[in-house]
């Protein structure tokens, strides 16, 4: 039987201990009443049960006192701020109801401030210092408790509500939800300052009794509260993956309510009986920090959407970029922030050594809070960057794509080596973090750093086109040879360039295919996008045109398009006529240019080209028509039979009709 017993599992030790408490308990229960009247008395210095009731008064009124001026401080800093919210309920931005939160915060440490020096005068009227410390944890938690309920509920407030609810139910809810949090906390401050004498017994029993009567009044608010709770939840979004998550909770948050309050109370009974009540302490403090990560979570969304609001549109602008900066920054520090508490609540809860404890949490301290500044550093590299690439778009211009194409401007040279910079900046920060996190934590890095030199130069060695293409890169932006959005042509590729890679290019054809060209086989760069484009056309005229009529004509077209805003805009050098330049069979090609910028010179032609058919025929001035004209000679003398053949079944004829057919259309052509 002892090796059985020694092979017993620890739930089953664990069974055996609770039950063997339970006996203990249950056999101690008659001395309940009695432990009672005792702890009672101990409020009192000298052990008197009137004294004890009087110094509960004495602390009644100072929690009264305190909480009063907690209310009128958080009142007066905020009564600026809600009439500002009431006049215009759009203007609710984070700032604003960051600092509503501060004045309530304000008003907290008032709070906590006269409590604790209220407890000078309440030992000298004769209270314990075992009540002055219950009194002191459970009231400013409590109060803590009731300022998260406040900012996410706002009873009086309704431009500043977290939730879509009525004032009428906000208020309800406030008080369900403060009367639960106080009983949780004098559970947490029973738990950590024990009433009742521990071999007794009774604080067991007393324990038992406060955490089913907490217990109970929390179901209570689950029900009440269960539409504020699901509408807190669930938030704005209604698309990603985010949105469906929160939607599932919201829908199952009645049965997750009901499981967490029965799981608080099995906790608290373990803890209670097992003398384990630091675990219960961790777990409410966890859910607990899991709340304001809820809240502050809600709060930056409805300001958010607030702040979309207000600016008007959807586009980025200067305003939303910064705004989003903060947010993920302001975001990374909570989130930090909770993490080294949560962390922090079971070091204590499990009861780790103080000096290693201490130092782990150093550690940990300082590995986030470098991974917390790099990550500031490239926040605000990538702002300003951003805001250097507002002006650009994802999609590039074709060089003659006209006014209805949807296109855009090429970049900028800072927008195309930007984004590589942005880049660069990135692996630089994540590698410097890396180390240095790694050298918080007791990693020896040196041979990590000389392995990485070892691992470049083989590969530098291995990979010499990489390298080639890498470089080439970089003196192809050094020497501004193409931006994004502009067209160019190297030769056996053409296209607007889309996109600049560390090591290659990427090309968009005009007919749509997408090339993806290594820098060091760019080669001879040609340009069609910059500075301007010299377009030059030819027109076949009808022989004996007037030439100098058509050089005044088409100085006439140039200028009258001078007039057009629209078309000056685009136009740098206006149509004329260069001359003729050649004299062909039947007509005279006349040669005309214009410059105009690179982003549209086809457009222009169009316009020119059109303008010129309608004032030409005006002016009388003709296009050759191709047509070929055929000069009859004398007939020669030929016989008789030749004579009496149909004409139309000739074959001479007929081979001459095609030829002459087939001469007139390529001409034409």
């Amino acid at each position: 039987m002892a090796g059985g017993m020694e092979t017993v599992g620890w739930p089953e030790r664990i069974a055996m201990g609770l039950e063997n408490e339970a006996m203990h308990d249950i056999s101690m229960l008659p001395t309940t009443p009695a432990a009672l009247a005792r702890e009672w008395r101990s409020f009192d210095r000298h052990g008197s049960a009137l004294g004890a009731l009087v110094n509960f008064g004495w602390v009644l009124l100072a929690a009264a006192i305190a909480v009063t001026a907690e209310r009128l401080v958080a009142w007066g800093l905020s009564r600026r701020l809600r009439r500002m919210l009431r006049r215009r309920p759009e203007g609710r931005t984070l700032g604003a109801l960051l600092l509503l939160l501060l004045c309530d915060i304000a008003g907290l440490a008032v709070f906590a401030g006269v409590f604790v020096y209220s407890r000078h005068w309440l030992m000298a009227l004769g209270a314990s210092m075992n009540i002055v410390l219950f009194a002191a944890a459970v009231l400013i938690r409590w109060r803590f408790a009731v300022l998260v309920v406040r900012v996410v509920l706002r009873p009086g407030e309704a431009a500043a509500r977290l939730v879509e609810i009525g004032s009428d139910a906000a208020r309800r809810l406030t008080r369900f939800l403060s009367a639960a949090f106080l009983g949780v906390v004098v559970l947490i401050g029973f738990g950590r300052y024990g009433l009742g004498d521990e071999d007794s017994g009774a604080s067991h029993i007393i324990g038992l009794i406060v955490a089913i009567l907490v217990c109970g009044l929390d179901i209570l608010i689950i029900f009440r509260a269960r539409g504020a709770a699901e509408a807190l939840i669930r938030g704005y979004s209604t698309t990603g993956l985010i949105a469906v998550i929160r939607g599932a909770i919201a829908r199952a948050w009645l049965a997750m309510g009901l499981i967490a309050v029965a799981g608080l109370l099995a906790f608290f009974v373990f803890g209670l009986s097992l003398g384990l009540l630091s675990y219960y302490h961790g777990v409410v403090s966890t859910l607990g920090v899991l709340l304001v990560l809820l809240v502050f979570e809600r709060l930056t969304e409805r300001t958010w959407r607030s702040s979309d609001r207000l600016l008007g549109s959807a586009e980025a602008t200067e305003e939303r970029l910064a705004a989003r900066g903060c947010h993920r920054i302001l975001r990374a520090g909570v989130l930090l922030g909770a993490g080294l508490t949560l962390a922090w609540i079971w070091v204590n809860a499990t009861g780790a050594p103080a000096p290693e404890a201490a130092h782990a949490m150093h550690s940990a301290a300082a590995a986030l809070g470098t991974l917390f500044a790099a990550y500031v550093v490239w926040e605000l590299i990538r702002l300003t960057v951003d805001r250097h690439l507002l002006g650009s778009s994802g999609r590039p211009r074709l060089p003659n794509a006209a006014e209805d194409d949807e296109a855009t401007a090429p970049a900028s040279r800072l927008q195309t080596i930007l984004p590589m910079v942005r880049m660069g900046f990135g692996v630089a920060i994540g590698l410097v973090a890396t180390l240095i996190v790694l050298s918080r934590l007791g990693v020896d890095t040196a041979p990590l750093i000389a392995g990485a030199g070892v691992f470049g130069l083989a590969v530098s060695f291995g990979s010499q086109s990489l390298v080639r293409d890498i470089i080439s890169g970089v003196f192809y932006m050094w020497d501004d040879a193409f931006r994004v959005g502009e067209y160019i042509d190297t030769g056996r590729l053409k296209g607007a360039v889309e996109t600049l890679g560390v090591r290659s290019v990427k090309l968009r054809h005009h007919n749509g295919p997408l090339h993806t060209v290594p820098y060091g086989q760019l080669g001879a760069v040609t340009n069609l996008s910059r500075d301007f484009a010299t377009t030059k056309f030819n027109l076949r005229l009808e022989p004996g045109t007037d030439i100098e009529l058509v050089r005044k004509t088409a100085k006439q077209i140039g200028l009258a398009m001078q007039a057009n805003p629209e078309i000056a805009a685009e136009v740098i050098l206006p149509l004329k006529m260069q001359g003729i330049a050649e004299v062909a069979d039947g007509a005279i090609v006349v040669r005309f240019k214009f410059t105009a910028r690179p982003v549209k010179p086809s457009w222009v032609q169009r316009e020119y080209l059109k303008r010129m058919y309608l004032l030409f025929r005006d002016k009388g001035i003709v296009f050759a028509s191709g047509a070929l004209t055929l000069q009859a000679g004398p007939m020669p003398n030929i016989g008789q039979d030749a004579l009496s053949m149909p004409t139309s079944i000739r074959p001479e004829t007929a081979a001459a009709e095609m030829a002459v057919s087939a001469t007139a259309s390529s001409r034409v052509a």
